[in-house]
């Protein structure tokens, strides 16, 4: 039997970029979201986390950068109308096309991007590890030591944790290569530093 290759999905329009394996609490009050989450936990399924492109996060459907994250719901707390949400993101989707219903939820057709390769961390990035060891440290967890030699991983960490503008997050989830990636971030940095955006460290060259 053939395996399908499209998978609908919610989709969650926000002013955020939402990276594989980032952590996101959410508050949820609008119906149409009330309704989504519930159907998620009732069915074991996640939802897309879309960069919004036009529109509001409230309120009539925003239009959406069609790459997405899928994100799966891993706690949950109900308070009396509201429920307070943390997701974890999966993967990589792109959204093909999509339809709104009448309470304006978004439901998106999409595929998953492939996985990228595992990829070691080339010499002029292991500086990069020092930043994302201080940055957990800064949040008192400590780093997967494995994880911190996975080009991925690290890209994926301070995409989603350096003060860059939406487009520019956006721009580096949609990369496909994480050498490629972690060199734009290198300029990125040195680039928040010169600005004082970030404090300068003298581990990064």
């Amino acid at each position: 039997m053939t395996q399908p290759t499209h998978f609908k999905f919610p989709v969650f329009p926000l002013n955020t970029v939402m990276f594989p394996g980032a952590f996101l609490p959410l508050r949820i009050f609008e119906p149409r979201y009330l309704r989504m989450v519930a159907e998620c936990l009732k069915h074991d399924r996640g939802f897309i986390v879309c960069l919004i492109s036009n529109g509001r996060e409230a309120g009539q459907a925003a239009s959406f950068n069609t790459i997405g994250t899928l994100v799966k719901i891993i706690d949950w707390d109900d308070r009396g109308g509201m429920l307070q949400i943390t997701c974890e993101g999966d993967r990589r989707l792109q959204v093909l096309n999509s339809g709104i219903s009448n309470d304006q939820l978004i439901t998106g057709e999409a595929v998953y991007l492939e996985r990228e390769p595992t990829t070691g961390l080339a010499e002029l990035h292991q500086p990069l590890v020092n930043i994302i060891a201080e940055l957990f440290h800064q949040h008192e967890v400590e780093a997967d030591p494995d994880l911190l030699t996975n080009a991925s991983w690290v890209g994926f960490r301070l995409a989603e944790s350096l003060p860059l503008s939406p487009a520019r997050k956006q721009w580096l989830l949609e990369l496909t290569n994480p050498t490629l990636r972690l060199n734009a971030l290198v300029e990125d940095i040195k680039e928040l530093r010169a600005d004082g955006k970030i404090s300068d460290d003298p581990n990064l060259q």
